[in-house]
């Protein structure tokens, strides 16, 4: 029985193949990306399951008090001498581990090359079972050794053992290789960072930081960078519970009421959790979005189905009518229908599974990642998709269909027609809702990145050429040297040198008041240290006052200085309390160090306020200086010819650093590494959202064909009777806008609320966000038009006499 009834699913697919081909096309694309969305979101929650303790291993991050005004929620990680602490002061931990990225010179004979390299503690091979090639898990306890990954020892030495071999960081220090390592998946948090950095390849023990760099491996309380992490190991027995309760009390003991301002928490979280981290840094439940608006897409297919199969079902009223007379039941009948909407669904699932074989190598190539499909896995789960799917979507439609008596059914099911128009609206309508809402988001993300984007064109991005590894002792020296030849390269109008750039996601600051002494009264300023070059190269401009000068010698920071001039921005002057940049001339303002004497700053100049760190972030109260603590050079470029004026600045860097290879990127480049996170969120949407449209559009047009068809002779009458083209396509358009107008009703307040938790993420947000929204209802609304009037048309203009001869 149920062979002959697959049969008959497959004869009527066949002889409806436009209507099916819909419902197919519908269907796939539903599935293809509902399926895709949960495979990513399983992918991103199921990181380094690839080591054994897993389970065991948990992370200590921080999370940043409400008025630390860091642009972000919280890091990572915690503070370095966290964990000395922690050690010291919870018994029965398996393991502690602390990990500090820093980037090296990377000598190996006589090639070069700039790499990170990860500084951990000992217990590091503790807590993750590395795959060992050559050496073992006692190797961090070597203070001159290094792990290198296999990929990375061939790329260094080539073939063969390379245990023992020697390399040189910054031509200064000497380490040799202890171990090698299979290389780590793509699947884990050391190698699926946003920002493209580089992955598990060098790591290296805390002991030689400290020899070649000074590193106190009592740690810090002074500094906290994305991805360094602390990594604990419980024992078995030991839960996320046990720990929070221990880290919360080394946080109440040990924090000072200053780190308390600005750290307001130290999480904890699971290895398992470290992947996602960056989502919930900035807030935004991507993964979970991703999940939802899937969901969204299959029930915009979902619905378009039972719409259509609704519809169809109109006119296979003589087909029931005769099963009917012959004995079949309504259970029978609704079975037959049932499985006709199984069978589309199953088919439907396979082509999904197949452009998602397409879909997901792509998807892995342009992201660097290793998503599969496990069918093992996942079949069961798309098994009862697909007929979860089916029966849902052809419930009503059967259901409405075998409840047609056999003489109604035998006069083709005309008297089903209205009864059937009330829900088939609220389908629509619920169609359009779903899709009016992400189109009008999607457009208000992306009118908020463009004004993100036109915001960083206060610098000269695209003349800036930046060069870094100024710090490094050896390059320090020669900056002086350095610039004199970089101003004798044509096309060069600038150089500068500072201890940050635009668009650098750093946050330097200190605490600073109006009267010495009175920390209480204090706030933090971001600070930069540049040089006397810097606010021109960057056209930055001074509203009062003026720009630094060697005439003064105050204008530069000496040893043991106690007095400085320096440059503040608007919102600076206006918490030290000054009402104008013309009042704040002259005055002067206070630190309150630890450990030296505070230092009185005069201001001498007042500038715009700019978003130096742009994006997401506040303008922030900033203070420039001069100083020789700089890590980045600034270029500006004029002129044409740019490849050629990059290639003579790298030959002016070789000349005057021959032994550390030129690192440079464009100021528009280091802008692009944030943007393109918002830039690739709102292309994703846009996909979703485009998706939907066009699922709703489908069916609309599928539903528009066919009850024109239905209504041939009313149309063919109508004409008769002396109605024109125009009222016939009004009267059909205006039937397929009332569930287009009440979707907008439903939609657009969502819309706006959606699209305002994306905005609340900005301090400087688009205006007018309400008009987006509805202009994205309207644009909906013109292609709804724009479908139902092009069969409209066709109809209307056809000829009454044949439309009367119809059936």
């Amino acid at each position: 029985m149920f062979r002959n009834y697959i049969k008959i699913a497959v004869r009527n697919i066949l002889k409806n193949r436009l209507y099916a081909a819909i419902n197919i096309v519908g269907l796939s694309l539903g599935f293809a990306i509902y399926v895709f969305g949960n495979v990513l979101a399983d992918y991103e929650h199921n990181h380094d399951s690839q080591f054994e303790k897993i389970e065991q291993i948990y992370t200590i991050g921080s999370r940043f008090a409400d008025n630390a005004n860091v642009g972000v929620l919280g890091t990572d990680g915690v503070y370095t001498a966290f964990a000395p602490i922690l050690k010291a002061n919870v018994e029965g931990l398996e393991a502690v581990a602390r990990t500090v990225r820093r980037e090296y010179l990377l000598t190996v004979g006589q090639d070069s090359y700039y790499q990170d390299i990860r500084f951990a503690d000992p217990e590091f091979t503790q807590v993750f079972d590395l795959d060992y090639v050559e050496g073992d898990a006692s190797v961090l306890a070597d203070p001159s050794a290094i792990i290198v990954t296999e990929s990375t020892a061939r790329r260094f030495f080539g073939e063969g053992s390379v245990l023992g071999r020697e390399v040189e960081l910054d031509h200064a220090e000497t380490l040799r290789v202890g171990a090698v390592v299979k290389d780590l998946p793509q699947d884990t948090h050391f190698n699926s960072s946003l920002f493209g950095t580089t992955g598990f390849e060098v790591m290296a023990p805390l002991q030689a930081l400290s020899r070649i760099a000074d590193y106190d491996l009592a740690g810090n309380w002074g500094n906290l960078s994305m991805g360094d992490l602390t990594y604990v190991l419980l024992p078995e027995g030991r839960n996320r519970a046990w720990l929070e309760n221990q880290v919360r009390s080394i946080y109440e003991q040990h924090f000072d009421e200053g780190q308390k301002e600005f750290v307001a928490d130290t999480p904890v979280r699971h290895l398992r959790e470290v992947n996602t981290f960056i989502w919930d840094a900035i807030g935004m439940p991507v993964i979970q979005s991703i999940q939802f608006l899937g969901f969204l897409v299959l029930v915009v297919a979902c619905v378009n189905y039972t719409n259509l199969a609704t519809a169809q079902a109109i006119g296979r009223g003589r087909e029931v009518g005769l099963r009917r007379t012959l004995g079949a039941s309504r259970k029978q009948l609704l079975l037959q229908f049932l499985t006709e909407s199984v069978t589309l669904s199953f088919i439907s699932m396979m082509v999904a599974i197949a452009l998602l074989e397409m879909l997901v190598p792509f998807f892995n190539g342009a992201l660097d990642k290793v998503l599969i499909l496990d069918y093992l896995t996942v079949l069961p789960w798309l098994v009862a998709s697909a007929l979860l799917v089916g029966v849902l979507s052809g419930a009503y439609p059967a259901y409405m269909i075998t409840q047609t008596t056999p003489i109604e059914a035998l006069r083709e099911g005309k008297t089903k027609v209205g009864k059937g128009k009330l829900l088939r609206s609220v389908m629509v309508g619920a169609q359009f809702a779903i899709s009016i809402f992400m189109l009008a988001t999607v457009l208000v993300m992306y009118f908020q990145n463009q004004k993100v984007k036109d915001t960083g064109r206060v610098f000269p991005t695209e003349q800036i050429l930046t060069l870094e590894r100024l710090d490094v002792d050896d390059v320090k020296g020669r900056v002086e040297a350095l610039r004199a030849e970089l101003k004798r390269v044509p096309g060069v109008k600038e150089v500068a040198f500072s201890s940050q750039v635009p668009f650098e996601q750093s946050n330097s600051s200190f605490g600073v008041g109006p009267t010495q002494g009175d920390e209480d009264n204090s706030f933090p300023i971001n600070q930069v240290r540049t040089d006397y070059s810097f606010i021109s190269t960057y056209d930055i401009p001074l509203l009062a006052g003026r720009d630094f000068s060697k005439a003064f010698a105050l204008d530069e920071l000496q040893d043991g200085a106690v007095e400085l001039n320096v440059i503040v921005n608007e919102l600076a002057a206006q918490k030290l309390g000054f009402g104008s940049p013309q009042e704040a001339l002259g005055q002067s303002f206070f630190d309150y160090p630890d450990s030296r004497e505070p230092r009185q700053y005069n201001i001498v100049g007042v500038m715009r306020d700019q978003n130096f760190l742009g994006f997401h972030n506040k303008v922030k109260p900033f203070l420039f200086y001069i100083d020789d603590n700089r890590y980045y050079a600034s270029i500006r470029i004029g002129g044409a010819g740019f490849d050629r004026i990059i290639e003579d600045v790298e030959a002016a860097w070789n000349r005057v650093n021959p032994d550390y290879p030129m690192q440079s990127e464009f100021l528009t480049e280091t802008f692009a590494g944030v943007y393109n996170i918002y830039r690739s969120m709102n292309q994703a949407l846009a996909g979703f959202a485009f998706v939907a449209l066009a699922l709703a559009l489908i069916g609309l047009f599928g539903l528009a064909a066919f009850m024109a068809e239905v209504r041939t002779k009313e149309i063919g009458i109508r004409r008769v009777m002396g109605a024109s083209v125009t009222q016939i396509v009004r009267l059909l358009i205006w039937q397929f806008s009332k569930p287009v107008v009440w979707a907008l009703l439903v939609a657009l307040p969502l819309a706006y609320i959606g699209s305002g938790i994306y905005l609340d993420f900005f301090v400087d947000r688009v205006t007018a966000a309400e008009v987006i929204v509805v202009g994205a209802g309207a644009l909906t609304v013109a292609l709804a038009w724009a479908i139902v009037a092009a069969h409209a048309v066709r109809v209307a203009r056809s000829n009454p006499i044949a439309a009367l001869r119809y059936e």
